[in-house]
């Protein structure tokens, strides 16, 4: 069982082997900047990974296949860590701040209900998307359930969904299976989140459905 608000490990494998989408990379490695314990882990899987690679036969590969290969890893951003301290948010986990590159006050909020808006950073296959909320301190986000999987990563503040909290680093997984998911957000200050969502969600109110189209998630 993994602790409450820690991503699970299947994830961090999932990772390490290059096999997640890019909103579901970003989550997880951001997550990670948190918890010292889940870097430890990619790390320890990465190197598994690259000693289960030594052990293969080299084969012949078409040349094109080749090319292309090293044409996405020019593409990918460096991992030599930067300091972002005078450019981005001091909060934000590294990961995060070089894929915004900027701060969070200059991106364009949304309006999407009383005392919520956010940003839609990224739209993928099958209606996944990367966005983010913020949300006022007191504020009931809307009862609603999911078509898939929503992963919540707290940034600023935090939230209470039944008996648990969750603040900042936390990580929270919502399913299918939870019918009635309805955060609240602590009093005393405004909670942003980083949120994966795989399908949209299903708003249980009549001017929430009215409203969803507008809102995009």
């Amino acid at each position: 069982m993994k602790p409450h608000g820690l991503i699970p490990d299947e994830w961090l494998l999932s990772y390490a082997a290059g096999a997640l989408s890019e909103a579901h990379a970003l989550l997880v490695a951001s997550h990670a900047e948190y918890h010292p314990e889940l870097k430890s882990k990619i790390k320890d899987a990465e190197d598994i990974g690259g000693s289960m690679m030594d052990e293969f036969e080299p084969s012949d590969i078409n040349q094109d296949a080749l090319d292309n290969v090293f044409a996405r890893i020019d593409a990918l951003p460096a991992d030599t860590p930067v300091d972002v301290t005078d450019k981005f948010d001091s909060n934000l986990p590294l990961p995060l701040a070089n894929y915004l590159d900027g701060d969070l006050s200059d991106l364009k909020w949304r309006i999407m209900g009383p005392g919520m808006s956010q940003v839609r950073l990224w739209t993928g296959p099958n209606d996944e998307r990367l966005w983010l909320l913020k949300a006022r301190g007191g504020t009931e986000i809307p009862k609603h359930d999911h078509s898939g999987n929503e992963m919540t990563l707290i940034l600023q503040g935090g939230y209470r969904v039944g008996d648990k909290h969750f603040t900042v680093g936390d990580l929270e997984l919502a399913d299918n299976e939870m019918v009635e998911h309805q955060p609240i957000i602590d009093e005393g200050e405004d909670c942003i989140c980083l949120v994966v969502t795989e399908a949209p969600i299903k708003l249980h109110s009549f001017i929430g459905r009215m409203m969803q189209p507008f809102i995009g998630l």
